[in-house]
């Protein structure tokens, strides 16, 4: 049974031989004919996969390494019994550990502590949950808006902002531009937003013009319009800018490993991939005890490159910071 996977997923290579044939492709190369035999495709969230791609294929199984699906087309698939799985919630730490950080360089950069700073979390699931965890030990007072067709005006009181829904342009409460013009006029002048949910969640122009006349305080911006072809002229406006690493730490990706290939298990009857594990992934980073994520760090090395935004998320490797900061720390 031949298996069509991501070459960019370089920590399953070589997992799944004993069990499928395996070919490994660049996302670009992915296609109706170089799918023409396969029985599954795991993929990252790169491109667009639906009925151009799938249509009369061999393909029964699409997983994804990532907690998103909005590069996958659900009706497609629905319609043609391709079978989807995610690793929703697996990088729920890892976000919320970014998130952390950003809030510790957010009061350093306003010198006020954290404790006298209230958080609008917009998107309460697997990452927004962690995240009002984190912000209630810091001492912050938290306004939660969970779905977006409940926002109202208390999240607007909010000194920061952090976006945490799924990219939704159909159905009845589409978040596509969810954070537009009007959305940022409610919010107070001063007010930081975050954006680590995608890009496209966050109107990028609307962002600029309130960067531009000051209305914001600032911006930390992990997800963009147009990845990886991204706006780069948004760069010198946005305090803190990344190539969607937020949810890259090393932990967020030996859950989403083990949550595709545990369902290629399951789907399959294949015993041995239906428990199947990694202990570890090895890390760029060196074990020097660091307590907290050095955030400013990749923004340092985006910042030098950033047309490299593939290149340096496909390689990013980020150990687990035991803390991200210290609750009382007055930070």
């Amino acid at each position: 049974m031949l298996i069509t996977l991501d070459k960019t997923i370089l920590d399953l290579h070589g997992v799944l031989e004993p069990y499928f044939s395996v070919q490994y492709l660049d996302s670009k190369d992915i296609s109706k004919e170089s799918l023409k035999d396969s029985a599954a495709l795991i993929v990252r969230s790169t491109r667009k996969y639906g009925a151009e791609t799938l249509e009369g294929t061999g393909v029964k199984f699409i997983g994804t390494v990532t907690s998103g699906f909005e590069h996958i087309d659900t009706e497609f698939c629905e319609r043609s019994g391709v079978f989807l799985a995610t690793a929703h919630g697996s990088n729920a730490e890892s976000v919320a550990e970014y998130v952390s950080a950003a809030l510790a360089e957010i009061s350093k950069k306003t010198g006020k502590p954290l404790n006298e700073f209230s958080l609008g979390i917009v998107g309460v699931g697997a990452v927004g949950g962690c995240v009002k965890r984190d912000a209630e030990k810091f001492g912050m007072r938290v306004f939660l808006c969970d779905p977006p067709k409940n926002l109202n005006d208390d999240i607007f009181e909010a000194d920061i902002i952090t976006l945490h829904t799924p990219l939704e342009k159909r159905g009845k409460y589409p978040t596509y531009h969810l954070a537009n013009e009007d959305f940022i006029k409610k919010m107070k002048c001063g007010t930081w937003l975050i954006n680590t949910a995608r890009g496209a969640v966050c109107d990028s122009e609307a962002l600029r013009r309130a960067l531009q006349n000051k209305h914001l305080g600032g911006a930390v911006v992990d997800v963009w319009e147009n990845e990886p072809n991204i706006d780069t002229s948004l760069l010198p406006l946005i305090e803190i800018a990344t190539p969607h690493i937020a949810g890259h730490n090393i932990e967020a990706k030996i859950n989403a490993n083990k949550m595709i290939v545990n369902s290629l298990g399951n789907f399959f009857g294949i015993e041995g991939l239906k428990r199947w594990e990694k202990s570890q992934i090895e890390s760029d980073e060196p074990a020097n005890g660091d307590l907290s994520y050095p955030i400013r760090t990749d923004d340092a090395n985006f910042r030098k490159n950033p047309g490299d935004f593939a290149k340096i998320r496909n390689g990013y490797k980020r150990k687990k910071f035991a803390v991200s900061l210290l609750p009382g720390s007055g930070v």
